[in-house]
């Protein structure tokens, strides 16, 4: 009976000591917003570690953070790494007339094509002179 429940013991000690792989992976992604040479320009960049190798960015999401009505979609951006930057016209990232919150929504793939989604930090600013009013486009390299 001693010998069964000291088995019993050490199996017990190794469920919780050794994690299942996949619970143990988790992706991040980090957003940082910087000027650029002007005040119409901002360098946007999204930078993502996956859950796994061979997963990527396939689409970023750029959205202000609003409270209590719900957060606003500013654009939808392809990308194609796990990397994306871009420089970006500011007013884009103006999203209401008190202050501005962003962060980003990074749609990953897998390399069997499917799909989980990341948020990333919020980052805080006041953007632009007014609230962008058009189709933005998403951007060019820096």
């Amino acid at each position: 009976m001693k010998r069964v429940i000291a088995l019993l013991s050490t199996l017990a000690l190794c469920l919780v000591v050794v994690p299942h792989a996949e619970a143990a992976a988790t992706a991040k992604c980090t957003l940082t917003i910087s000027p650029k040479d002007t005040e119409h320009d901002t360098v946007i960049t999204v930078q993502c570690t996956p859950r796994a190798e061979g997963d990527r960015i396939d689409y970023v999401t750029i959205k202000g953070a609003d409270w209590p009505d719900g957060d606003d979609t500013q654009k939808v951006c392809q990308a194609h790494s796990n990397l994306w930057t871009r420089v970006i016209d500011s007013q884009l990232l103006n999203e209401d007339l008190a202050g501005d919150e962003i962060y980003v929504e990074a749609r990953m793939r897998t390399p069997d094509y499917k799909l989980y989604y990341v948020k990333t930090n919020e980052v805080s600013g006041r953007w632009g002179v007014n609230v962008y009013i058009g189709e933005p486009d998403c951007g060019h390299l820096p």
